[in-house]
């Protein structure tokens, strides 16, 4: 019984693995599109992605690596003739972090909380020019 027991924890804590080790990483890819106030997608426009990990500037349309971090990411984009388009884009627990917590003992949830790798961003930020919005989830 006690070897069931001893197995089947082993299983839960590898299946629950942190971030780091499950090979999620501290980066992630983010696909970001400008549009026009008409809802028009506008080609072009320059944009700054910045959280406390970094500052990362991509022409749209684009796909953007950036540090991943539990503070969330602003990202402004500009386009003469526009007037600025900014979204807040919140940063989101992954759901392993609490494995790490339950099963791990805290180790690895405290790993993946100081090299970012227990959060994420949605895959995909679309800036309204002109406007400001806050983002949240995928």
């Amino acid at each position: 019984m006690i070897i069931r027991f001893g197995i089947l924890f082993s299983i839960l804590a590898i299946v629950s693995g942190c971030s780091t080790l499950t090979g999620e990483g501290t980066s992630q890819n983010i696909a970001v599109f400008t549009y026009k106030s008409d809802n028009q997608m506008l080609d072009g426009a320059r944009c700054q992605l910045t959280n406390d990990e970094g500052s990362w500037t991509a022409i749209t349309p684009a796909s953007v690596m950036v540090q991943r971090s539990n503070k969330d990411l602003v990202v402004r984009c500009v386009k003469d003739g526009y007037s600025d388009g900014q979204a807040n884009v919140v940063s989101d627990t992954k759901a392993n972090m609490f494995g790490n917590i339950i099963f791990g003992g805290g180790v690895g949830a405290i790993i993946d909380h100081n090299n970012g790798s227990a959060y994420v961003y949605p895959n995909t930020v679309n800036i309204t020019m002109g406007q400001s919005k806050m983002i949240k989830g995928n």
